[in-house]
């Protein structure tokens, strides 16, 4: 059975405002959701790491460089994973003596960049419209018919919303479509079709 409760929530992944039907409701969609998940898994694999790992490497916990099979454990990957990343240059490394060493740094590094990629590709927050215009004030104010609102409104995704078999505009879209038309107020002096003519 679906809820009519309607609660405004900010999405805890990409801090979108969305409408939510459940209180426990905490992501704006399921991408964001799984984002989410994703990101729990990988803190707690580095935590589980810490705990497993943290009394092998306490004496060496300052360690400057890592084999690529602590680099592994640490982000609970496979060895193969390791040496794929430092092929493909997304983790540096050096070899010395025969041995394949990751500076721990870079590592931090790599998921600095990674972080800072996320939140770039996050969707910017929303503005929810709350002011609208019925379709009778739209053709009042700009002295259109109905046919060209609908016209405008699908050609430039125009908001829209009914009520009580009602069509409501966003005002600020509308406002922002008429506001481009609108003449340039530096021409002073107008020819009409008959004197072009």
């Amino acid at each position: 059975m679906a809820s009519n409760i309607e609660i405004q929530k900010k999405c805890e992944w990409c801090g979108t405002i969305f409408t939510a039907h459940k209180i426990t409701t905490a992501y704006c969609s399921h991408r964001c959701a799984n984002l989410a998940y994703k990101d729990r898994v990988r803190k707690k694999r580095i935590q589980e790491f810490h705990l497993k790992h943290d009394a092998e490497l306490k004496p060496n916990s300052e360690k400057e460089f890592l084999t690529p099979t602590e680099v592994a454990a640490f982000l609970g990957v496979g060895r193969t994973s390791i040496y794929r990343y430092i092929k493909n240059a997304k983790i540096k490394a050096v070899r010395f003596d025969g041995k394949t060493l990751v500076r721990r740094s870079d590592i931090d590094k790599m998921f600095d960049y990674i972080i800072a990629s996320n939140n770039e590709n996050k969707p910017k927050e929303k503005t929810p419209i709350s002011d609208f215009y019925t379709t009778a004030e739209v053709k009042e104010k700009y002295g259109i018919k109905d046919s060209w609102i609908f016209h405008i409104a699908k050609e430039h995704n125009i908001p829209r919303t009914f009520h009580r078999g009602k069509t409501y505009w966003s005002k600020k879209h509308i406002d922002d479509y008429f506001a481009k038309k609108a003449p340039d107020p530096k021409i002073k002096e107008w020819y009409s079709t008959q004197d072009m003519q």
